[in-house]
């Protein structure tokens, strides 16, 4: 006999575990469209970009079945993201699936207005404004995001840096060259902006 004994839960283990279905994430995307299309819009900063994402993300989510119930939302944002950075970095969709039907998002007055506290997001570089997105406002670790991004962790790190410097100097409203530092995890180093 076992000096230590831990009760079982392989007889229940399909009644504890509950995935997404397509339901789910039907209702997800329709309650959150517009906060999926604003992260959308921010990692892109191009309307036609960020929708074409956010369908994207749409069909990348339908018929997935191996998702944790309570990991939709993050999985639907993540999505967003990986579609973004995928067009925006020009960088072929390997997941790419043809649901063999057109989706539209509905139009909305709101969806630029949203965005006017973003503007310093909007004009960073490209590579910046994805990682900085991704990893201060989404945090995705600097790791993760490189990956996704298919660059390095250093790389990513020197991204964020300028970006946060930028949006910083930004939101001072000083758009001169200012000296500040930023620190993250790895980097920490004064950039002049």
């Amino acid at each position: 006999m076992s000096v230590l004994h831990f009760p079982s839960n392989r007889g229940n283990c399909r009644e504890t575990r509950s995935f997404t279905t397509n339901d789910d994430f039907q209702q997800l995307f329709s309650t959150e469209i517009t906060d999926l299309f604003r992260l959308s819009l921010q990692l892109t900063a191009n309307a036609e970009k960020a929708e074409r994402c956010v369908i994207d993300a749409i069909k990348n989510c339908s018929g997935r079945t191996t998702i944790a119930r309570g990991f939709a939302r993050v999985w639907a944002r993540r999505m967003v993201i990986q579609n973004a950075i995928r067009l925006v970095l020009d960088i072929e969709n390997d997941n790419a699936l043809d649901m063999g039907c057109e989706i539209h998002l509905q139009p909305s007055e709101n969806r630029i207005r949203e965005l006017q506290e973003s503007v310093a997001i909007l004009e960073l570089p490209d590579f910046d404004r994805l990682a900085f997105v991704t990893c201060v406002l989404e945090r995705l670790s600097i790791l993760d995001c490189a990956l996704l991004m298919r660059k390095s962790p250093k790389d990513v790190c020197d991204a964020v840096e300028r970006a946060t410097n930028r949006v910083a100097s930004f939101e001072d409203g000083s758009h001169s060259k200012t000296l500040t530092t930023f620190r993250t995890g790895t980097c920490n180093q004064g950039l002049v902006v």
